[in-house]
């Protein structure tokens, strides 16, 4: 996600360095993170109606396979993890059980499940439990949501509810990487939700801006995620690197609870945690200006603009999210797991398609895109 990597033993040889020399000059100035074994000045926010006081910055866990990470985000005061029982077939839930362990009262889990039949949610959040080596999630959310019917659905609310009233679970929500707007509106209206999940970063609309205001005014606690948009390394940019300019654009949003980037390597979350408390530079406006503008027809913003365009019904913002996944987050382990959730039907009918009818408000080539994930899926 972020420019630059540091394995563990690196790490732990410069401990006493002072942290990225060249890179705090280019993006931290005066930011109070100038050596490694330096804390952040941490900032916490309220997590809507939930009352958890969590750090602004926080951690997702999804793409992090490095304990020494985990600790690390520990070491500088990060207390928020998100976490899912499918991220890496159940193993990134392990790891963070096993890395917090002793530590559990001093953090807050969130994790995910999807939606599906009682007794096979209830197993879920069991597994969830005993691979996090906890007897208690603090916030479980339904696994992305796309459409107002379903932030609403009576049925799933019940499950929630029989949960919290167990004890398994303190409280409860809902992710979403499409239609966000819609959904937050709706969930605004609803008040059946705790926390929403959402993708959120400086290429999304007015829309969702206000949407995320609207839900938040109702109590509902806003954890960001994709707040990076897509990930790009600096390498594939010509040497910019944002990173820090989009997280901070998406605190400067006082709606926002916290954000939880996802990181893999120990610079990174330091790089991350250094946006706590700081404000938006006009050198970070124009860091995202070019960004914007190396983005424009690379990513998809899941605005929805598109839905109900395809005559035959494919969600092509499944499929160009694993294009980010590829492309921007260099992750094939992640594509193919998105691969997974998408139906091989799907991909066909994108390949016998002979003209896509289907056009971007933001000018992404959708056709291009789509016949990368054809490539990919061909090869394998």
């Amino acid at each position: 996600m972020l420019s630059g990597r540091m394995g563990r033993r690196k790490f732990l040889k410069n401990m006493s360095l002072a942290f990225g020399g060249s890179l705090a000059g280019q993006f931290l100035g005066s930011l109070p993170l100038t050596h490694a074994e330096k804390k952040p000045a941490l900032e916490y926010r309220t997590l809507g109606k939930t009352g958890l006081k969590v750090t602004t910055v926080s951690m997702g866990v999804m793409n992090c396979s490095d304990p020494a990470v985990l600790l690390r985000a520990f070491d500088l005061g990060i207390n928020f993890y998100d976490t899912a029982d499918c991220y890496m077939r159940g193993r990134n839930e392990e790891m963070v059980g096993q890395t917090f362990k002793g530590k559990r009262d001093k953090i807050l889990i969130q994790t995910k499940v999807h939606a599906l039949d009682e007794k096979q949610m209830r197993a879920s959040v069991e597994r969830s439990l005993r691979r996090l080596q906890t007897d208690y999630i603090d916030v479980l959310v339904w696994h992305s949501h796309s459409s107002p019917e379903e932030v609403s659905d009576t049925h799933l609310f019940e499950f929630m509810s029989k949960m919290k009233k167990e004890g398994k679970v303190r409280f409860t929500g809902f992710s979403t990487h499409r239609n966000m707007a819609s959904l937050l509106k709706e969930t605004a209206k609803s008040n059946l939700h705790d926390v929403a999940l959402v993708s959120y970063n400086f290429t999304h609309s007015k829309d969702l801006k206000e949407a995320v205001a609207s839900a938040a005014r109702s109590g509902l606690g806003i954890v960001a995620m994709k707040t990076q948009a897509g990930g790009y390394k600096k390498a594939k940019m010509e040497g910019l690197s944002p990173h820090q300019a989009a997280l901070r654009y998406v605190l400067m949003d006082q709606n926002v609870s916290c954000a939880v980037p996802g990181v893999t390597t120990i610079e990174q979350i330091e790089e991350c945690a250094a946006v706590m408390g700081t404000s938006l530079s006009k050198r970070n406006v124009n860091e995202l200006k070019q960004y914007q503008s190396f983005l424009r027809g690379r990513i998809c913003t899941m605005c929805g603009g598109c839905a109900g365009e395809c005559p035959y019904g494919v969600w092509r913002s499944d499929l160009l999210r694993a294009v980010m996944y590829y492309d921007g987050y260099e992750n094939d382990a992640l594509f193919r797991e998105s691969l997974q959730l998408i139906t091989s039907q799907d991909i066909h009918r994108c390949s016998e398609c002979p003209s896509c009818s289907v056009i971007c408000r933001r000018g992404l080539n959708i056709k291009a895109q789509i016949k990368m994930v054809q490539e990919f899926v061909v090869q394998s």
